[in-house]
């Protein structure tokens, strides 16, 4: 039947509030039919009963008005006695009549006619033997007698009328029950009528829900296994159902298009993925993608001839990407494979070593919790080498240049003293113009000397454990005097409270004066130096601040690089005290920052952990 009539969702739907609509309306029409007999019923009853028994009530007073009419003319109240009389006569018949009409039991009608007929007897015999006109015949006595003849008469006919009361309370009464009756007759009936409708409502919803419900299920798990891939699957089109049946026709047409993208995706990930191997495979660098795990997922043949002993064996493979925290000591330069700096460094079996930078990239992909990192080693052997041939070659000339500067310094000594002969105050002033080249000349080879060293023996340096504050106490006592040439303030404040540094005191010292040698140059007169050492986090911080001429933010990223030229401090100058000072603090796994403000001064800040 509902397949007949209902082509569409829309009209299933509307079918069945229908229905649902139609069985509480019927349930609702019967409820409000039985509640309408049973207020007619009630109305009628009322009236028919209330009107007898009010007709019945006033008969009764009719006839007490009646006589309190004799008792006044018995008491010589002939005129009001008969006036009421004759009113309370009318009011008997007015409701006589009444009753009579609103009588509809047989019972209540013969009663009726009987007190009517003893009323009529009532009547002629009062008139044919009492008369007002007896107390004047002076028959008094007689009258006695017959009063209470007639008393004895109305009470008689009351009797009638208090009968047809009770007849009509007892109908009153039989009409309660009744409605009663119907009352509860028809409650059952509603509820039953309801129970059935709230049942019939139910399994009607329950069935016609799952007869709508039905294709959109078989829609939703077609549209799930869509989701999983499973692109081939079409959706079963429901003839019975417009809507569902042009639904299911786009997502087939949306199904179709996502297997033709997936294909056209699958072939651009394969070209792309081969296209990457191909491209990692003829890298020269090494390469390496591993998972969280540490789990090897890819390498090209560059890594594989290096690194062939890494890929079977985890420690290995930890201590090349440096995870196990391996320390930059010369004891670990043994080994196959070390670490230096940020540089991986290989041993061959003939003892040449090869030098790569290690970059790593992370990939993560949250939707399919996958992670992992690929690292790739840059070859950096031949930079390397020649960083090396540079530094012997710097060395070498800056020995070389050692030598013949010592035997300058004598000779520009001897001349200055005078031991050569007097100087004129020109030649004077050429031999203080050669000096200072010379001091320049002098320390710059010292600096490029102590860089080398440094850098040669970055791991050789030998660590020994002394109190931080040492380290301020040696400065104050050098530069104190140095400062007051110049008028400058020095503030030395100490707050290490007795904290340890490992490392090489006179590396420190030479690294701290080298910060506070550049305040003092660069810091006019009259300015202001401070120095403050304290702990904080298990580290040692020293705070160096000068009053000086500052440094631009261009060249404040670079004053730590060497042979580097900055126009703000010095011209000419190749700034290798701090490069020194960069290296020293590096050595003692420290690190050196660097705030300044053109025109309003520097800090330097170093970070050294404490023993």
């Amino acid at each position: 039947m509902i397949k007949l009539y209902t082509s569409s969702l829309r009209a299933k739907i509307f079918l069945g509030f229908t229905v649902i609509l139609l069985i509480m309306f019927l349930a609702a029409i019967w409820s409000i039919y039985n509640f309408y007999r049973l207020n007619e019923s009630i109305n009628l009853t009322m009236q028919e009963n209330y009107s007898s028994i009010i007709a019945a009530d006033n008969i009764g007073k009719a006839l007490d008005d009646q006589l309190h009419g004799l008792t006044l003319m018995y008491n010589q109240n002939f005129e009001e006695g008969e006036k009421l009389f004759e009113k309370s006569k009318e009011d008997f018949f007015y409701w006589y009549d009444k009753a009579r009409k609103s009588a509809y039991t047989q019972e209540e009608k013969n009663i009726l006619d009987s007190l009517n007929y003893e009323y009529d007897n009532f009547l002629k015999y009062l008139y044919n033997n009492i008369d007002y006109k007896i107390y004047i015949n002076k028959k008094g006595k007689a009258f006695n007698i017959e009063f209470v003849t007639i008393v004895n008469q109305i009470k008689d006919i009351k009797k009638k009328s208090n009968k047809i009361l009770e007849i009509n309370h007892q109908l009153l009464n039989k009409a309660v029950d009744n409605t009663k009756t119907i009352t509860q007759t028809a409650t059952f009936f509603i509820v039953v009528i309801l129970l059935g409708a709230i049942f019939i409502s139910i399994v009607f919803s329950t069935k016609f829900s799952n007869y709508v419900v039905r294709p959109l299920n078989k829609l939703r798990k077609s549209v799930e296994h869509i989701s999983e891939g499973n692109f081939n699957e079409k959706i079963e089109i429901d003839e019975n159902s417009d809507e569902i049946n042009s639904l299911a026709e786009e997502f087939n047409k949306m199904s179709e298009k996502l297997q033709k993208y997936e294909q056209l995706n699958l072939s651009k990930i394969l070209f792309e993925k081969k296209k990457s191997e191909l491209v990692i495979e003829s890298m020269n660098e090494p390469v390496l993608m591993v998972d969280e795990n540490l789990n090897v997922l890819l390498t090209n043949k560059s890594f594989n001839e290096i690194f062939k002993d890494v890929l079977n064996d985890k420690s290995k493979l930890n201590k090349l990407l440096n995870l196990s925290g391996l320390e930059n000591k010369a004891e670990n330069q043994d080994q196959d494979i070390y670490h230096d700096k940020e540089i991986v460094v290989v041993k061959d079996k003939d003892g040449s070593r090869k030098y790569f930078k290690m970059i790593e990239a992370s990939l993560n992909i949250p939707e399919k919790e996958m992670k992992g990192t690929v690292y790739v080693f840059n070859d950096i052997t031949k930079y390397q080498e020649l960083d090396k041939m540079k530094s012997e070659f710097v060395a070498k000339v800056s020995h070389e240049l050692k030598t013949p500067l010592t035997s300058m310094g004598m000779a520009i000594g001897i001349i200055e003293d005078g031991v050569a002969g007097e100087l004129t105050d020109k030649q004077k002033e050429l031999i203080t113009s050669i000096k200072e080249d010379y001091e320049r000349l002098n320390k710059l080879v010292y600096e490029i000397l102590e860089l080398t060293k440094l850098e040669a023996n970055r791991n050789r340096i030998k660590f020994e454990n002394f109190e931080a504050r040492k380290l301020l106490e040696h400065v104050f006592k050098k530069f104190e005097p140095i400062a007051k040439e110049k008028n400058i303030e020095l503030k030395v404040s100490d707050f290490s409270e007795g904290a340890m540094i490992k490392g090489s005191y006179d590396h420190m010292i030479s690294a701290i004066e080298n910060l506070i040698y550049n305040s003092i140059k660069f810091t006019p007169n009259n300015g202001k130096i401070s120095v403050e050492q304290k702990v904080e986090n298990g580290k040692i911080n020293i705070i160096i601040s000068d009053t000086g001429i500052g440094i631009s933010p261009e060249n404040l990223k670079k004053i730590f690089d060497k042979f580097i030229q900055i126009d703000d401090i010095s011209p000419g100058s190749l700034g290798l005290g701090l490069s020194i000072a960069k290296e020293i603090i590096e050595i003692h796994d420290g690190e050196i920052k660097a705030f300044s403000q053109l025109g309003k001064g520097s800090t330097f800040q170093i970070i050294i952990p404490a023993a």
